[in-house]
């Protein structure tokens, strides 16, 4: 009965440790789960300083996409001293300092600095409710120094001297030219840059173009759509109203308004509308 009992003994320690071990493998199987993974090295963000100041963005940093840095125009226009607007409704985005007027339309690759296309390698684009545009466009439209510290992923803008303005002399003129030679029209502001708008749409196989705006109540306006200028009436207030029927595909027109001898120029993009 001893040697009963005591192999009775024997077989339930055996069979408690198997279930204690049995029990053991799923709480080691979760530890090791659970354990934390190393991070994976986090890319240094994109940093942007003017004049050796760093610039902030409370919403959206700068980014590098397909190999281009794009970077929040507002807070880095607005730093430079532009005053920057936002059209939801045409998606274009305006900027004005002194006498220059800049605007680009999201995901157009070209913009208009005052009525001069400048080409842009991407185009701007929405990220995170945020207007980014590609680092060149600060260099070639608000006309600023720009250079790129790989090291520290550091977009520098420094302003961008004048060579015209600094240690040159006015050179003298040719009394051999006639006077007429040397006059040109002066530039001003007789359009109102902000109130412009083009816009297409296809009515059956007819494509229907129209451009409105405001200018200066008495100057005389021509809207050029590629090789066509047309003639158009101001209304006392300044407003006007171009509509006509086109070929297909046209999508840029000029507007150019003269009086007194002086001249202002604005291109721009028709916006489809289906």
């Amino acid at each position: 009965m001893n040697l009963f009992g005591n192999g009775v003994n024997v077989l339930l320690k055996k069979v408690t440790s198997l279930l204690l071990a049995i029990a053991l493998v799923p709480m080691a199987a979760f530890s090791a789960a659970a354990a934390p993974v190393a991070p994976k090295a986090v890319q240094n963000a994109v940093k942007v300083e003017y004049n050796k100041k760093q610039i902030a963005f409370p919403d959206q940093a700068p980014i590098i996409s397909q190999g281009r840095t794009l970077v929040p125009i507002r807070p880095i226009a607005e730093s430079l001293g532009f005053e920057v607007k936002w059209n939801e409704q045409t998606r274009t985005v305006t900027i004005n300092k002194g006498k220059d007027n800049i605007r680009l339309v999201v995901t157009q690759k070209i913009a208009n600095k005052n009525g001069q296309t400048i080409n842009l390698d991407v185009p701007a684009q929405i990220v995170n409710k945020r207007t980014v545009v590609p680092v060149r466009f600060i260099a070639e439209a608000l006309s600023y120094k720009v250079d790129w510290d790989p090291k520290t992923q550091t977009v520098l803008i420094a302003d961008n001297v004048n060579p015209n303005q600094v240690g040159q002399q006015e050179k003298p003129k040719d009394p051999t030219k006639p006077a007429t030679d040397e006059k040109k029209p002066d530039q001003v502001a007789l359009i109102d840059k902000e109130s412009i708008e083009g816009k297409s749409t296809k009515v059956a196989v007819i494509e229907l173009y129209r451009v409105t705006g405001k200018v200066d109540p008495g100057a005389d306006l021509t809207i050029v759509l590629e090789d066509d200028t047309h003639e158009v009436e101001v209304n006392a207030d300044g407003t006007f109203k171009l509509q006509i029927n086109g070929d297909e595909g046209i999508r840029s027109f000029t507007v150019k308004a003269e009086k007194d001898g002086k001249q202002d120029t604005f291109e721009g993009e028709f916006i489809s509308i289906d």
